[in-house]
């Protein structure tokens, strides 16, 4: 089946790669390296869109310095399997987000430490302490990879996640998630744009179920563009959005090593369409 990235290159340039994940949370390139790459790229813009924080460390600024427009962006876990929501361009001093971000990295915590006990039993055991060692806010089943390469558990990320990370696997422990229509609340209160991230990848009767309550609680738009998603499923987003007088965005979900069939710019939006975004958003495109 055909990619809504193989899509994208035929039917229009992709300039704009709006969901994209750094070591921040599940990543394993910096935000400066996917910087490097997406210029390398020919990339106009990019989001980082890590899961459930945000690097405050002037990204942006270094992404203009080099001549790369860079919107802030989270990707917000929901309590429904597979439901996404992103958050772009949003105010990361709002008390509310700041609360949130707070409440799911120790939440993340919980698991990680359950999930460390879990290696024991699997005969791959690894403690919590040892991930301490990386210098990050934001600890994550990446930084649990780097430990199992560094045992010689596994040979890399991919195998990690493989056998042990992914959320089917022997290792993996879930923790508290907040409902989507409070997410999104909590981006607009955050002056945010809220965007059904994926939407491709819910069952039919999950999105059915969601997208007229989350349309009337602020959607703003839908991420149309992904490399997993079908041409016609792509077409469908575009009609829908279009129907309901939502923007539409895209991007790769670039996750590094992690995902090493995903490369940044394997999907994403057009200059016009960008143009069409940031006035949502109420930016300079």
């Amino acid at each position: 089946m055909e990619s809504a990235a193989e899509n994208g290159r035929k039917g229009h340039i992709i300039s704009y790669d709006l969901h994209i994940h750094s070591n921040i949370s599940d990543g394993t390139f910096s935000p400066y390296e996917i910087i490097d790459q997406s210029l390398k790229k020919g990339l106009k813009g990019i989001s980082i869109t890590d899961h459930d924080d945000i690097d405050h460390n002037h990204i942006d600024e270094a992404a203009r310095e080099k001549g790369l427009k860079y919107i802030y962006g989270m990707e917000f876990s929901t309590d429904t399997n597979n439901l996404h929501i992103i958050g772009y361009n949003l105010d990361i001093e709002n008390l509310r987000l700041k609360e949130y971000i707070d409440f799911q990295k120790n939440e993340r915590e919980k698991a990680l430490r359950k999930m460390c006990k879990k290696t024991v039993e699997c005969g791959i055991p690894i403690q919590f302490k040892e991930l301490k060692k990386f210098n990050t806010r934001s600890l994550g089943r990446p930084h649990m990879a780097a430990i199992m390469m560094e045992k010689g558990y596994v040979e890399n990320f991919y195998e990690a996640f493989s056998k042990y990370l992914r959320n089917d696997k022997s290792v993996f422990v879930d923790y508290e998630k907040y409902h989507f229509l409070e997410i999104i609340d909590i981006i607009l209160e955050s002056n945010g744009t809220p965007i059904l991230a994926h939407p491709g990848m819910l069952r039919d009767d999950v999105f059915q179920s969601i997208f007229k309550n989350a349309l009337k609680r602020g959607l703003a738009g839908l991420e149309a563009y992904y490399p997993r998603h079908s041409i016609r499923q792509t077409k469908t987003l575009i009609e829908i959005a279009k129907k309901n007088g939502l923007v539409i965005t895209g991007g790769s979900d670039f996750h590094g090593e992690t995902k090493p069939d995903i490369k940044i710019g394997d999907a994403g939006i057009s200059e016009e369409e960008f143009e069409k975004f940031a006035n949502r958003m109420g930016l300079e495109s």
